[in-house]
């Protein structure tokens, strides 16, 4: 085995250990004893789902004492429970250490930067406000749901001080575009080189064109509030797997069984250094497959397809996530930024922006070939997407939401 393998099995070993011994939580669960902290042996113990995470309690899976929390974040998920974690000095540290040396390639102390994350109660816009600032960018915290800066004033900044750096979700970053856009502004002029995408996952098609909009290109992290900094840019921009930080296993997302190499499934995650909050195979909800990246980075690469609840399932076939249907279809010559599919009125249904009656055709074929199953294919305006967007909020945009007034 590797000095490295050596150092993964160590961690692990002692994050049981410490889950085991400290955490309030996985003491009821597993009792004490440290085990042998081996791969093997952490396949044996149960999943960690949100639902345990939310019956814990804020600080039902703390394991320090409360004097050496720094941080307490939370977040809500798609069920609108509550999951909080809190982090000690050193958690927080090792975060910032891991997002400033991954956005180093991209980020430097000329740039100025926004974030538009929400900032209340949330962790993960302020890692990534403290790794821009390591890394001696000047940042300008916009979050994303304060009242004292909505988004009218957001893009007014945008435009005064041209950020160089925006740290934002993809739907986020088309909002203000259209504002600017709206009110006679050139966004492509306004000097954006970097998109740094946290959340929302969408396809990579509309990634691309959502960062050409604005002539900046697009990097990818991923993570929550309970796993932050799980996958951090390469050179090239893809989300690897933070190693240091995470053990991954991808599963069965209707099971627990582990699926093939290289084939999707959910991601789960145990963390490896973990102070406050240790996890013991957490259940993400997000839907991944494992791949390998051009860059040279032996760490998996983390292929983002969207929300376990999320999927699309047919009267056969296997379900599709809803990332891999939003690529089929913007990957036909014609179609723009949006699109939104699921069930509608009892019938498969996308709904593209502003897309002609030829663009539709197509799209519906490319849905087809996917899936086996035939598509009503629709259009609606950008105005009507962003205004679903808004709408919506963290939620994936359905064909319903379209229809909304």
């Amino acid at each position: 085995m590797t000095t490295a393998g050596h150092t993964a099995r160590d961690r692990l070993r002692q994050q049981l250990t410490h889950a085991r011994d400290r955490s309030p939580y996985y003491r009821r669960l597993l009792g004490g004893g440290s085990g042998r902290g081996t791969a093997a042996e952490l396949t044996e113990l149960p999943l960690t789902t949100a639902a345990d995470v939310a019956a814990a309690g804020p600080l039902g899976l703390t394991a320090v004492e409360p004097a050496r929390i720094a941080r307490y974040a939370e977040s809500r998920d798609h069920r609108g429970r509550p999951l909080g974690a809190a982090a000690t000095m050193g958690d927080l540290r090792r975060t910032t250490a891991a997002m400033a040396a991954a956005l180093r390639p991209h980020v430097g102390p000329a740039d100025l930067a926004f974030v538009a994350v929400p900032y209340e109660l949330s962790g993960g816009a302020q890692d990534t406000d403290r790794a821009l600032t390591a890394l001696g960018a000047g940042v300008v915290g916009v979050g994303a749901l304060s009242p004292v800066c909505p988004p009218e004033r957001t893009a007014d900044l945008v435009a005064a001080l041209r950020p160089g750096v925006l740290a934002t979700t993809p739907d986020r970053a088309l909002a203000i575009h259209a504002r600017l856009a709206d009110a006679g502004a050139v966004p492509r002029a306004l000097g954006q080189r970097i998109h740094l995408h946290l959340g929302g996952e969408c396809a990579p098609v509309r990634a691309a064109r959502t960062a050409e909009l604005w002539g900046a290109v697009a990097i990818r992290a991923y993570g929550s509030t309970l796993t932050p900094a799980a996958g951090l840019p390469c050179v090239a921009g893809t989300a690897h797997l933070t190693t240091a930080l995470y053990h991954a296993e991808v599963i069965d997302p209707d099971g627990s069984d582990p699926v093939p190499e290289g084939a999707c499934g959910e991601l789960v995650l145990t963390t490896l250094a973990a102070e406050a909050t240790p996890l013991l195979r957490y259940r993400t909800g997000d839907l991944v497959r494992l791949t390998r990246c051009g860059c040279g980075d032996p760490r998996p690469a983390l292929e983002q397809h969207g929300r376990v609840e999320d999927r699309w399932r047919g009267a056969t076939g296997p379900a599709r996530t809803a990332v891999a249907l939003e690529q089929a279809a913007l990957a036909v010559h014609g179609t723009g930024l949006h699109c939104a599919t699921g069930w509608s009125a009892g019938r498969p249904t996308a709904v593209l922006d502003e897309a002609d009656a030829d663009t539709r055709r197509d799209v519906a074929r490319a849905l087809h070939a996917l899936t086996g199953a035939t598509w009503h294919v629709a259009a609606a305006d950008r105005g009507a997407f962003l205004a679903a967007a808004a709408r919506a909020g963290r939620r994936r945009l359905r064909p319903g939401d379209l229809e909304e007034t």
